[in-house]
């Protein structure tokens, strides 16, 4: 049984008796998510940032805004200005992206990407995806013997993504380097501000990583290297005045940005909590079903992405608490997958778990469900196999790894191993 919310120590006065949500630090969200979440979801359906940003905690209302005409995806422009975006090759994928584009421009944008990451469509990728994770394991398996120990996340976890990614963009797997490390640059541009944060190196990272879009597809318009279906269509729409180049470009990074960085974070962290609780570590490698629910339960209890941006159209009222509109809306996956109210004993990581829903809050919903989610559980379950079969010795060396962050896309501190 889940024990009863305690009161964090940088809890303000509970109630919102006049309709505003209490207000939260984003550096207490910062480092201790789920206990703030835990506490405030039993209290109030929304809190605020300091700047303004509504943070919806319960499952049944993240799973009503998902779909809402009452809200709707933020644009570019505005994000790029609330992240303090200067004009340059991040704002201009920002503004392009179909993350952050609504009605007919998200169509025309995800159209062309839609067939080929089909869920009939990406089962036939599935021999590439378990020979890429068999590759990398011997690059492991020599790692561990010369070391005696070595970072799973370096070895494994981030490689493995991008390499999967350039057999879709029908790139050599040796480009895929490369790019990983400017997607790295790049991705916390999808996540709020952090304290520090470089915002060059973020435009740096967009600038060389659209470069190389740029120069991938340039090729493909011309007829030249390895066929690619996702590249084909990609010409097709713009040969049919259905993209403009900057939107193919722009669609192209985002997959890649998306395909890799979630993904890295995704495989490392059920492979941690196998480890760190002794679940079936063993039996997974051997199993689909079981590496299925694995995975399905750690995208719940710890998910790589940990909300979905909105803008409330119009004022909108949960359970009392008021969300003025106009204001950014962040529908916290991460606190709604912890919510009692829809999962059993739902802070603890349990493998054989019933109570998942068919689609889960952490690919968000709607029109704007994740065009990657199949992609992304055929590399996570694969990838998770294949460690499981190659290493079924294998065993953390040190304390599990943290996770960190509670909006966007969330970061992992590596993952030590031994085998």
């Amino acid at each position: 049984m889940t024990a009863s919310p305690q009161r964090p120590d940088h809890a303000p006065q509970d109630g919102h008796s006049t309709g505003q949500p209490p207000f939260v630090s984003s550096s207490a969200l910062e480092s201790d998510p789920h206990t703030v979440f835990r506490y405030w979801r039993a209290r109030t359906p929304v809190i605020q940032r300091e700047d303004g940003a509504c943070l919806v905690l319960r499952a049944a209302d993240v799973d009503t805004l998902l779909t809402d005409d009452r809200t709707r995806q933020i644009d570019g422009g505005l994000y790029s200005r609330i992240r303090g975006v200067p004009p340059g090759p991040l704002q201009d994928l920002l503004v392009e992206s179909l993350l952050m584009s609504e009605g007919d421009a998200h169509q025309r944008r995800r159209a062309p990407m839609s067939r080929v990451l089909a869920f009939h469509a990406v089962e036939s990728l599935r021999d590439t995806i378990r020979s890429a994770a068999e590759r990398l394991i011997d690059d492991v398996e020599a790692g561990a013997r010369f070391d005696g120990e070595i970072d799973l996340m370096a070895a494994f976890c981030a490689p493995f993504p991008p390499l999967v990614m350039s057999r879709l963009l029908g790139a050599p797997p040796s480009e895929a380097e490369a790019f990983a490390q400017w997607v790295y640059q790049v991705s916390p541009a999808f996540a709020p501000a952090l304290p520090g944060e470089d915002m060059a190196s973020m435009v740096e990272g967009a600038g060389r990583l659209t470069a190389y879009v740029q120069q991938g597809l340039a090729k493909a318009m011309a007829g030249e290297g390895a066929r690619s279906e996702l590249m084909e269509n990609m010409v097709a729409a713009i040969g049919a005045d259905a993209l403009t180049q900057a939107e193919a470009v722009a669609q192209l990074a985002t997959l890649i940005i998306g395909a890799s960085d979630t993904t890295r974070t995704a495989i490392a962290i059920p492979t941690g909590l196998m480890l760190a609780t002794g679940q079936a570590w063993k039996r997974v490698g051997d199993d689909p079903s079981l590496a299925r629910a694995a995975v399905a339960e750690a995208l719940r209890v710890q998910p790589a992405v940990g909300s979905v941006p909105r803008l409330a159209t119009q004022e909108i009222v949960l359970d009392g608490a008021i969300i003025p509109a106009g204001r950014l809306v962040s529908l916290s996956t991460l606190s709604a997958m912890r919510d009692p109210a829809r999962f059993s004993d739902p802070d603890a990581f349990i493998i054989n778990r019933t109570d998942h829903p068919r689609w889960p809050l952490v690919f968000g919903g709607g029109a704007h469900r994740c065009i990657g989610e199949a992609l992304a559980r055929l590399e996570l379950e694969e990838g998770l196999m294949a460690l499981s079969r190659r290493l079924p010795s294998l065993r953390l060396a040190g304390p599990p790894p943290k996770i960190e962050g509670y909006a966007g896309i969330r970061r992992i501190d590596g993952l030590r191993v031994a085998l």
